[in-house]
């Protein structure tokens, strides 16, 4: 449907068996049901929805990253007294979402052109969930992971709220190593971090996937938040399959010895390792 070489990214719009996609470079980013623009296929996203089971009372969330607005349009419809901002670097991809993908235009969605790490650094708003979910081809990119990114994060998210972040990769084995330090970081700045490996129950940890982090300083517990979950967070949450996430909540230890916090490589030049 639509092909787009941006200063970013290599967008491509594509549609069949009514369902439209967008994706950048070899990797999938968004998909949309065209009889049901706020139903997806991609099962991360409503992974994504776990933070309402942190903070239940949100008012205000953030999310770095847009992609084709799967999220955000969810959140707008279901969750009427929220207000998101959205900071998304590709120009492109705001258009592409709204031309393509019905991001709705209404003062509760502020989408923003930019900087995710500047937008929050020179912030002076708080927020109850803030959401990573920005991708450089298949990896976060490397300033939206370290721990001087976290501390950023951590003084603008309210107490209580939650930090979400979506990666792609292992929880154990040879290839976990990157997730390992996510977790490890994320770990050295929060103090309860969960994670939910998409497609656990199914299969082996060792296998590359879609892992969806929360980090928080609530007082939440893992039963509670497992118990949220079930419910529903009280009939609010109405995204397909929400109720068996859970099912996907790892537990088992997350080996971090050999995997090193990431720090910027150049705390005065940051910008550059985009």
């Amino acid at each position: 449907m639509y092909e787009h070489e941006s200063p970013y990214h290599r967008l491509r719009v594509t549609e069949s068996d009514g369902v439209r996609r967008l994706s950048f470079e070899r990797k999938l980013q968004s998909s949309m049901r065209i009889d049901d623009p706020f139903e997806t296929d991609i099962d991360y996203v409503n992974y994504l929805h776990t933070t309402m089971a942190v903070r239940p009372d949100a008012r205000r969330t953030l999310a770095v990253g847009l992609g084709g607005g799967s999220l955000i349009k969810r959140m707008w419809r279901d969750y009427p007294e929220m207000h998101i901002d959205v900071i998304e670097l590709d120009p492109a991809v705001i258009e592409v979402a709204r031309r393509f993908f019905e991001l709705p235009d209404d003062p509760r969605i502020n989408v923003v052109a930019g900087d995710g790490r500047a937008f929050i650094a020179s912030t002076s708003e708080t927020y109850d969930i803030m959401v990573i979910d920005a991708f450089d081809d298949v990896r976060v990119p490397l300033a939206l992971t370290t721990e001087e990114f976290m501390r950023s994060c951590h003084l603008r998210l309210n107490p209580d709220g939650v930090l979400a972040y979506n990666v792609f990769g292992a929880v154990a084995g040879l290839y976990s190593k990157p997730f390992r330090s996510l977790y490890r970081t994320l770990s050295s700045v929060w103090r309860t971090v969960w994670v939910f490996a998409i497609g656990m129950q199914n299969r082996p940890a060792e296998e590359i996937r879609n892992i969806v982090l929360l980090a928080t300083d609530s007082d939440v517990t893992t039963d509670e938040l497992l118990g949220r979950i079930a419910s529903r967070v009280d009939g609010r949450v109405t995204v397909p399959g929400f109720d068996s996430c859970a099912q996907d909540l790892y537990l088992d230890p997350i080996r971090t010895g050999d995997a090193a916090i990431i720090t910027d490589p150049n705390p005065d030049r940051w910008l550059e390792t985009r």
